[in-house]
């Protein structure tokens, strides 16, 4: 079976992280933040990564021509709001985008997607300090205001497709120690996008970093040696799950 290609426009900080991550979960990466080929690729690839982490310059006409061709051409787009609501740069990039194409699954951790749909707390940064009041009912407010699946991560994950929702807990505290595994989440959204529906690729890929986390932090030696192990832990645990079908 061909390995799913997927274009990831994506937060150079956590760049590596986020190819080995479609690599182990049996997909392969094309990165670009070039505008002349980002329509044409995106038109090429199987499903497209928008994450706003580090945006370039020329970020509006780069998302929007990796996101209109990708639109013309049926493939699924995850969009990444890292830090959105930080700065009106990046807030105002992420709302031209959702105002002209409509994405499969929008994701952040919950200070981002209270800010998008709530106009909720501004982040500090990109992380998400402290919990959000009732962010299954956020997910589900935005899901339906998106018309696409939108997931929140936390101390619980909430997700929903406005129809059904889902909460997800698990995993491990060094989650929020390590940096660049929430972007490598993204990619592993999109992957499955791919091949199966938005909301049943969100659930799977936040059950698959919760498991590989849990059992990661049992086999870490220290807090940095968990990145380490948690990409062993979700090659392994991505591979029992296709095992199990």
């Amino acid at each position: 079976m061909v390995r799913p290609l997927i274009y990831q426009i994506t937060n150079a900080v956590s760049a590596q992280l986020q190819a080995d991550c479609v690599a182990l979960l049996g997909g392969t990466s094309i990165m670009s933040r070039q505008l002349a080929e980002a329509a044409e690729i995106a038109g090429a690839a199987d499903a497209l990564l928008i994450n706003i982490g580090t945006p370039p310059d020329d970020a509006a006409e780069l998302y929007r021509a990796a996101a209109g061709a990708a639109a013309e051409t049926g493939r699924p787009i995850v969009l990444d709001l890292v830090g959105y609501g930080f700065s009106k740069y990046r807030s105002s990039i992420a709302d031209a985008l959702l105002a002209n194409f409509r994405f499969s699954v929008i994701k952040g951790n919950e200070a981002e997607i209270s800010a998008l749909c709530r106009g909720g707390d501004i982040p500090r940064g990109v992380s998400c300090e402290g919990e959000i009041d009732d962010a299954a009912r956020l997910t589900e407010e935005c899901a339906k205001k998106y018309n696409c699946v939108v997931y929140a991560t936390g101390e619980i994950d909430s997700i929903s497709d406005g129809k059904e929702s889902f909460t997800i807990g698990g995993g491990s505290p060094l989650l929020r120690r390590t940096s660049g595994i929430g972007c490598a989440l993204g990619s592993a959204t999109a992957l499955f996008c791919a091949r199966e529906k938005p909301l049943e690729a969100s659930r799977r890929a936040l059950a698959l970093f919760r498991r590989a986390a849990a059992e990661a932090a049992r086999r870490a030696d220290g807090a940095y040696s968990f990145r380490t192990r948690f990409m062993d832990m979700l090659a392994e645990s991505a591979a029992e799950e296709t095992e199990g079908k």
